[in-house]
């Protein structure tokens, strides 16, 4: 029974902050916990990319289209995982943003940046056009 209850909790030490992930529709693994999801990039990343990830698994989770998702670390070092680089995004009620300006997505990919979950699905769309010209 000791033996058990040690083996219990070393995994439950080891697992990592954020427990839960899924392979977006674009193939980028996210992970998350409540309201925070975690991106890992790949290679040729992009800020679609990454928004895409993280609307489409806001959206498998049940969040409206007009909820906002609003990134809280740019892409850099993961803080659950340090061989992998990540970008951090939180999932926020359209009535707690303030700013709804359509213009916000000029101001590039850094913590502040945000964007609908609608148009972060949408933005797939746009970022496999790219891609794949299709």
């Amino acid at each position: 029974m000791r033996l058990v209850s040690t083996a219990l909790l070393i995994a439950a030490l080891a697992t990592p902050a954020f427990a839960d992930a899924r392979l977006a529709q674009n193939g980028l693994r996210v992970e998350f916990r409540e309201t925070q999801f975690e991106v890992f990039t790949k290679a040729g990343w992009s800020r679609e990319a990454l928004f895409c990830a993280a609307g489409d698994v806001a959206r498998m989770r049940g969040a409206a289209a007009n909820d906002y998702l609003v990134v809280t670390q740019g892409v850099g070092t993961s803080t659950t995982n340090p061989r992998r680089r990540s970008a951090v995004f939180e999932l926020v009620d359209r009535s707690q943003v303030a700013d709804r300006s359509v213009f916000t997505f000029l101001s590039g990919f850094k913590p502040g940046a945000r964007m609908s979950v609608g148009s972060a699905v949408f933005a797939c769309e746009q970022d496999d056009f790219l891609r794949n010209g299709i």
